[in-house]
């Protein structure tokens, strides 16, 4: 009846549901085979890389941690579907997916709930969402992108140990979950670090390091120019609609109709974001191909533009940041090797 049940819900929602093997895994939609699979090849790369590190040339060795960095920031897109449509019916597989995702992005998983659901999601755009592009006031908008990642972690950090000291207080699962996603990423992350600091630090640390900034970043060019969405419920995030980029990130470039409803499964945000917000939206927030967009808004002309076209006026209130807030990073790494502090006291 569960299974028949499953179906008829994927069916309803234009999803297939999982079929045999994959079901008796608890794996909920076919379309997650693909999921599974983008993780898998993350960590396969990760290993030959390691593995062939000394036998590489230094282009070759670029080029290795280049791609290993690209596969790791595909893993964080995974992992922001996962922190909204759970992959499997069951809370162990689940579990153990957000451990084998905590070390593909390099974070612990559960750490994103209170800075993305709880904050962008519930205040996108307003002075509660912690993930706010108007925080950026460079005048040079190029700045305004390559230092949000920076400026925004003092305060991802602070709302994160806010918030699991309240799930540590109130003795919820989420803190007992951060905590094994926790004492699993720093321990491996120690360990490869003494065993061998040069692979580490090029292998894993700068390709995850690397996926952090990007998701982050990834707020700019999603939701600068945009009005907050109780003001505007359909021209409040910018879509990227080309066909690559959403294959590789399992529709993530599909933003809006994502806000609209975050409790849709992926695979779903395709057709209806052609059904429901397409024909509403304004054109300049549908946009083909995101370097190019990056290009013309970041670099040249550069201008930062509401999404209407006007132009929106900083006032470059931010001009000290750029000195004093890479601290922040520091800070939030540190935030995670508190949580095994944490460990040890309970």
């Amino acid at each position: 009846l569960k299974l028949q049940f499953l179906y008829f819900i994927g069916r309803m929602v234009s999803i297939e549901p999982c079929k045999g093997f994959w079901r008796d895994l608890g794996l909920r939609f076919e379309s997650d085979k693909r999921t599974l699979m983008w993780v898998v090849i993350y960590h396969v790369l990760t290993i030959v890389v390691w593995k062939l590190w000394w036998d590489m040339g230094a282009l070759l060795k670029v080029l290795s941690v280049a791609m290993c960095a690209f596969w790791s920031f595909l893993g964080a897109t995974i992992t922001h579907n996962a922190i909204h449509v759970p992959l499997f019916d069951n809370m162990y597989s689940n579990s153990f997916f957000q451990i084998a995702l905590s070390h593909t992005y390099g974070w612990p998983v559960s750490a994103l709930v209170p800075g993305h659901n709880l904050s962008h999601h519930k205040f996108t755009n307003t002075a509660k969402d912690a993930m706010r592009p108007q925080r950026m006031q460079y005048k040079w908008n190029l700045l305004n992108y390559l230092l949000f990642p920076i400026i925004t972690a003092s305060q991802i950090a602070a709302s994160d140990k806010a918030y699991m000291m309240d799930q540590k207080d109130k003795n919820r699962p989420i803190w007992k979950q951060y905590l094994v996603e926790a004492v699993s990423f720093y321990s491996v992350q120690v360990l490869l670090a003494v065993y061998c600091p040069e692979k580490w630090f090029c292998v894993v640390f700068l390709p995850q390091l690397y996926a952090k900034y990007q998701i982050i970043a990834m707020n700019i060019l999603q939701h600068d120019g945009c009005p907050p969405s109780h003001e505007d419920p359909v021209n409040n995030s910018r879509n990227f609609v080309g066909a690559f980029i959403n294959y590789m990130t399992f529709n993530n470039g599909y933003h809006t109709i994502h806000h609209t409803n975050p409790g849709w499964h992926w695979s779903r945000l395709a057709d209806a974001h052609n059904k429901l917000v397409a024909p509403k939206i304004h054109p300049n927030l549908d946009q083909e191909n995101m370097l190019s967009y990056l290009f013309t808004a970041h670099i040249y002309p550069g201008k930062r533009l509401m999404y209407d076209g006007s132009e929106v006026c900083a006032t470059n209130r931010n001009r000290f940041f750029i000195f004093c807030k890479p601290v922040a990073l520091l800070r939030l790494r540190l935030w995670g090797l508190f949580s095994l502090a944490s460990l040890l006291v309970c």
